[in-house]
């Protein structure tokens, strides 16, 4: 008979295998809903930008068409961002930005800045 190890053993805490896996994220992700396009050896396909955040974007794609460690573009806007793709799944492709200049920095953070301005803007104001 198998038994699942336990939570803990003697006094030092034992890590659950059944967790949900932790968030290495270093900065906070603002949540988007806007077109993008994305750029991989000469090749270019219209995203859906999911998330957006100083280290990187998620976006919505199919999972074929880059492989992990690929190098390419991400360009929302005017901000054209040199990435590597660090996940893949069915409906979802993680980006790290690489070699950012201050000028493309700046831009991510402003689009992420006035999407978070627009958002607080469309919540339903108190009426106490």
């Amino acid at each position: 008979m198998l038994v699942d190890p336990p939570l803990w053993s003697g006094s030092a805490l034992a890590l659950d295998h059944r967790a949900a896996p932790m968030d290495r994220r270093r900065t906070h992700r603002q949540p988007m809903c806007c077109g993008a396009r994305l750029e991989f050896a000469g090749r270019a396909w219209s995203v859906n930008l999911l998330d957006l955040s100083e280290g990187g974007a998620g976006v919505q794609a199919l999972p074929d068409i880059v492989a992990v460690g690929a190098e390419g573009h991400l360009i929302i806007d005017t901000a054209v961002a040199p990435v590597r793709v660090i996940s893949v799944a069915p409906d979802r492709v993680g980006l790290a930005f690489v070699r950012l200049t201050p000028h493309i920095a700046f831009a991510i953070a402003s689009i992420s800045a006035h999407t978070a301005q627009d958002r607080r803007a469309l919540e339903p104001v108190s009426q106490n």
